[in-house]
């Protein structure tokens, strides 16, 4: 007997999905049926009327319903294709686009009908549809709602792909969108034969009612195949509520229970913290000192402090961190610095040893390349409480780290660690349970995102650069002009400073058109730049052969320096003037920035140039373009959130940590704040969770976050 299907049956329990899929799927992060049903459409077109071909707006999306005229196929520059679709209805004629399809031109044939729906732009004079979604309708359409190769069981009487609101969904390799819109109206119809109970909806009757929200079934089914447009209004607010009020239930819980914890008791600020400030060569930022007066508070509240420091890029927030250390090791506490890659660590590390030995404060570093007797000499001066402050990657959190008197711990770069990670690193690490916790972000956050993600945080803002620092003039130039960005660069050598050129991957891979730094590396080192030294930097290479080529570039004994985003965090050189990033577009705005803050660190102008190839669209010149002429850090992480989403603001997504699919802090802050009130309400009915409401929200807090937040968070 089937067994009946279920939130969390395997996907395979639904037909048609045989192991190949279940994999594809699982790239997706669809591996149960709740899975399925939580990957919601990226968009949707309108396809209950086409449009005239004569009647397109360019700048908008359309749907038209034509004849295949022409079918065509053309190399590029760089080894890959192009196929193009001449499609005419008898009002005008739209040509459809797609790069490295090859696959597409046995679909197409002259005089079939097809059904495209996509962006209209206009390109040398004619309009265009670049990688339209398409139904071919004719001579013999595939099953409504089925896609050719699906397999038995893909299709369903219900037209899913034309004649009605059609969702969009992100796909990946062996999963194509007839095929999923059929498999997601498969879930929704079999958990219906099941019954109500299987939703397993968090929000109550009563608060669904309370905010005019429709219930987790209705939300699902027409978040993915709207009867009209009022019903998907609808359905996107209640799972955008459903985000946020989880979220938020979860901040609020765990900043209780911190409430609840007693911190180490510090006094007040002793000698050698004046002594460090005393001797740095320039004046601490107004903002570095408010930010330092709210941490030192902290540490002196008797509370457990929990607190997020921001700042941009160059804004001085490691010093601000060691100071807060200083303040603990000189009352005969310990500290931890934890830095998520080995290049951070060890520039942190070399930094702070330099600031710490005049004062006679011991810092060491500890990696996963540290050698083993090395490693066990740093840890049996930690577990002796000999190391003052130790400094370090994951090591830090792996058995057999032992700091008996550690009373902060400060995790930089936040967002790339886990949340197990981050769990682990704030506390029990000896005999004090509840060490202080400082998180520090390079990235800069909206203020909207950081209630949301970090709400059982304390926000600290360091929005103020050092006194020197140099503006960087950024420019957008064509790959066509590249030789006078060489020539540029070369001036910049030449005048003894020092260069970066990234790339977005480190060898060509077939079906992409990108320059890949291998490739590039030769091509610079022998062809363009045979007079100055060139290195290659990339994630493949081992930690030593990384930390040595590092360490050339930062001495100066590499002119030009050839690597991927493995720059982006971790290098200091104040002699780079000069970056040059191939293929911008593959980049989110926040990376952008953290790449080009790798330039501008000392006292000489510094400059960027986005190189770009001729096929850029215009959203994504438009977006560079704003790249180009902010240096605001948070201004570019609010366009991030804007366009991107929260889930992509970062260029990076934590497993496991709290995240959004349709919510949009930015957008929905309406929304957001009634969550936020809603969820402390529910705490003060139920504390525990345990009423009414509370025990289908904590299922869902479990099932969506995992049992290590709950844990932490239960106080």
């Amino acid at each position: 007997m089937k067994p009946k299907l279920s939130w969390d049956s395997p996907v395979q329990f639904l037909k048609s999905v045989g192991p190949a899929r279940a994999r594809s799927l699982a790239r997706l992060g669809v591996e149960t049926v709740g899975d399925l049903l939580s990957h919601y459409p990226r968009r949707y077109f309108d396809r209950t009327t086409a449009t005239p071909v004569g009647r397109l707006v360019v700048g908008k999306e359309a749907t038209v319903e034509g004849e295949v005229l022409t079918v065509s196929e053309r190399r590029t520059r760089r080894a890959g294709t192009i196929q193009t679709l001449a499609v005419g209805d008898g009002t005008g004629v739209v040509f459809c686009v797609w790069f490295n399809q090859r696959f597409l031109l046995k679909q197409f044939q002259p005089g079939r009908r097809v059904l495209l729906s996509g962006m209209v732009r206009r390109h040398q004079g004619k309009l265009q549809m670049a990688h339209p979604d398409f139904e071919v309708q004719e001579p013999q359409a595939a099953p409504a709602g089925s896609e050719q190769g699906a397999g038995e069981g893909a299709h369903t009487p219900v037209t899913l792909n034309s004649g009605r609101v059609v969702p969009v969904y992100g796909l990946t390799s062996g999963v194509g969108q007839h095929w999923l819109r059929a498999l997601v109206w498969q879930a929704l119809q079999g958990l219906d034969e099941v019954g109500k109970r299987v939703w397993p909806d968090p929000l109550g009757p009563g608060l669904c009612r309370r905010r005019g929200l429709p219930d987790l079934r209705t939300a699902l089914r027409h978040i993915h195949f709207p009867p009209d447009t009022e019903a998907l209004r609808l359905a996107h607010r209640r799972l955008v509520y459903q985000e946020f009020y989880l979220i938020q239930v979860l901040m609020a819980r765990r900043r209780a229970g911190r409430l609840r914890q007693p911190g180490v008791v510090l006094a007040a600020p002793g000698d050698l913290t004046r002594q460090l400030v005393r001797a740095l060569p320039f004046d601490l930022t107004g903002a570095q000192r408010r930010v330092l007066k709210e941490i030192l508070a902290d540490l002196r509240s008797g509370q457990t402090m929990h607190r997020l420091l921001q700042g941009d890029v160059g804004s001085g927030k490691t010093l601000v961190a060691f100071i807060a250390a200083l303040f603990v090791i000189e009352q005969g506490y310990q500290a931890v610095l934890m830095a998520p890659t080995e290049v951070l660590a060890r520039q942190h590390g070399q930094t702070l040893q330099k600031l710490a030995a005049p004062l006679g404060v011991a810092v060491e570093v500890l990696t996963g390349s540290t050698s083993r007797s090395t490693r066990r000499a740093i840890l049996a001066a930690a577990a002796a409480g000999e190391t003052d402050l130790l400094v370090g990657t994951h090591a830090l959190i792996q058995d057999g780290v032992h700091l008996p008197r550690l009373a902060l711990s400060v995790v930089d770069e936040q967002h790339r660690f886990g949340v197990e990670q981050r769990v682990r690193t704030t506390g029990g690490k000896g005999a004090l349970d509840q060490p202080h916790v400082l998180v520090m972000s390079a990235t800069p956050i909206p203020r909207s995102l950081s209630l949301t993600l970090y709400g059982d945080l304390e926000l600290s803002l360091i929005d103020q650069l050092p006194a020197g620092r140099q503006p960087i003039t950024t420019h957008l130039v064509d790959d066509r002009q590249e030789e006078r960005v060489w020539q540029a660069c070369r001036q910049e050598m030449v005048a003894g400073r020092q260069v970066y050129v990234v790339h977005p991957v480190i060898e060509e891979t077939e079906g992409q058109d990108l320059k890949s730094a291998v490739g590039e590396f030769e091509r610079l080192a022998g062809e363009v730049f045979p007079e100055h030294q060139v290195a290659l930097l990339h994630g493949k290479l081992k930690p030593a052969e990384k930390n040595d080529i590092m360490a050339r570039f930062a001495a100066g004994q590499v002119d030009l320096l050839v690597a991927t985003t493995v720059v982006e965090v971790g290098l200091d050189v104040p002699n780079a003037t000069a970056m040059v990033i191939h293929n911008p577009e593959r980049f989110g705005l926040a990376q952008l920035h953290q790449l080009r803050g790798r330039v501008g660190r000392g006292r000489a102008a510094s400059r960027c140039w986005l190189v770009v190839d001729g096929q850029l669209g215009a959203d994504a010149r438009q977006r560079l373009d704003f790249f180009a002429a902010t240096l605001d850090g948070f201004a570019l992480a609010e366009e991030d959130l804007r366009r991107r989403g929260p889930g992509d603001a970062w260029g990076t997504r934590q497993h496991g940590a709290p995240g959004f699919c349709l919510a949009n802090p930015l957008r929905d802050a309406e929304l957001f704040q009634i969550c936020r009130q809603d969820a402390r309400d529910l705490l003060e009915r139920e504390p525990a969770l345990d009423g009414e409401d509370g025990p289908r929200v904590l299922a869902a807090l479990g099932a969506a976050f995992g049992a290590q937040w709950l844990s932490h968070g239960s106080g």
